[in-house]
Parts: C-alpha cells; structure tokens; sequence
C-alpha cells in the first residue's frame, strides 16, 4: 500500500482520483470536516494526511496545533512545500508510534484501506482527551450505485475499487461506537454520486472497466443500455436518505 500511494502522490494524485472528486477548490468531504466544529484552540492530529491541504484547511481556521501525519514519504514531501503554517507540522510515520493526546484526530479516507479498522479506532481514542471527537470519512455502499457496484464483487469477484479492502455503511460504524464506548452521529453526504447524475457519469467510465475484468469485454452496448435504463427509470425512485450517499461522516465524541 506505502509504494502504491507513493506512485499516486509522485504523479500527481489529481491524475490519479477521478475527476469526479475535484470540482471545485475544496470537496464536499472537507467542506463538512471544516463545518463540523470549532477549530480554533484545538490540537489536531490528522492521519493518512496525504499533501496536507485539510490539515493546512484546519490550521487556517485558528487551530492551536495540527499535526499531520502519513506513511508515505512523497505525501509528506508535498505537504511540506505546499502547505505552511506556524502551526501546522508533517511527520512521515505509522499512527501505531504517535504519543499524546489530541482534541480533535481525523481518518479521511482511511479506514476502507487498512487491515484492521477497529485497531485504528481504538488507538485514535486513547489518544484523545476527554470529550474530544475523532471525524471519520469513507466511501459509504448503503446506495444504489454500492449495490450495483457489490453484486458484481460479490456475485463475479469483479475488482470493483483499486485499493479499497473495507466496505462499510453505518452499521459498521454504530456497532464501533457501541464497542469503545463512544457517541456517535453520522450523516452521509454526496448523494448524486450516491443515486444520481453523478453516479451515472461514474458508471459510464467504471463499469465498462469492471466487466471488462470479469471477462465481459465486447458488452460495450449492453452496459451502455443498463445505464442508460438507470439514467431515465431507476434514478426518481429514489431519495435523499439519510444513510443513502455515496461518503459516510462519522464523528464519535469520548465521553
């Protein structure tokens, strides 16, 4: 994983990531990360913190410390000539080695990646100070377009994502909630890429890809008349449910 995100981050992780995910400055995803709270005062550990615009996002938002850390040497290389403030310090390291205690720790796009999910979410709350919060993000599959996308890996062992090895919806995250003692609220968020125009856009570049694993190569046409029959049938049936686009924001607060 270390080499695979350090080859994302040397060419350039925007020509990597889909184009769906930068259509404006800043995502919805760190949009809801920087709403979630009051910043300033705050001692901020940032894991799996890539180039470091959220933690630099944070700092600039009157942080007292942010510290933003990854195991990806090419990440942090970046970070630290993209992203400056007095407060805000890149470390290349594991999580397993940090020391302290934090008012605020963000996993963003993490949990779905590493062996063992739960490990990370109890080792990010003994690091936290008592009524501190931990701001979980990650591809939620509680949608139409997760379970399209599932029935192929599950029914046709189709690689559906590249690196992805986790696949939650909320349930996963209540029962973690339930298990460290913490409470939870959650929302998910992107719900056009959930069931939408944008779920439509996506599945016009991945599914032909997916199949084309799975040995479907020349159903150009008929993948293109299924999407097209969820562009103009399926898509009004559904709604903007709470659990029902495409990113889960989870933030556990210790109590």
């Amino acid at each position: 994983m270390k080499k695979f995100y350090d080859g994302v981050y040397q060419r350039g992780e925007k020509g990597h990531y889909s184009k769906l995910l930068f259509g404006g400055k800043i995502t919805e995803e760190k949009r809801e990360i920087l709403k979630s709270m009051n910043w300033k005062g705050k001692r901020v550990l940032d894991v799996g913190c890539g180039t470091g615009e959220l933690a630099f996002l944070i700092g600039s938002r009157g942080a007292k410390e942010v510290i933003g850390i990854d195991y990806s040497y090419s990440a942090i290389h970046i970070a630290k000539q993209s992203y400056k403030l007095p407060e805000l310090v890149y470390k290349c390291m594991d999580v397993r080695n940090v020391t302290g205690q934090f008012d605020v720790i963000t996993l963003v796009g993490i949990l779905e990646h590493i062996d063992k999910p739960e490990e990370l979410l109890i080792k990010a709350k003994r690091l936290l100070k008592k009524g501190g919060s931990i701001i979980v993000t990650c591809p939620n599959w509680s949608n139409p377009r997760g379970y399209i996308l599932q029935t192929l890996r599950h029914l046709f062992s189709a690689k559906i994502t590249l690196v992805d090895i986790h696949y939650f919806t909320p349930i996963f995250f209540q029962k973690m909630a339930a298990k460290t003692g913490m409470k939870l609220s959650w929302k998910t968020i992107e719900q056009d890429w959930g069931h939408g125009g944008k779920m439509i856009k996506d599945f016009r570049k991945r599914l032909p890809n997916v199949l084309k694993d799975i040995a479907c190569a020349g159903k150009d046409k008929n993948i293109s008349d299924f999407i097209d029959w969820l562009d103009h049938m399926a898509l009004p049936l559904e709604k903007n449910q709470k659990w029902s686009g495409a990113t889960g924001f989870y933030h556990f607060k210790k109590m």
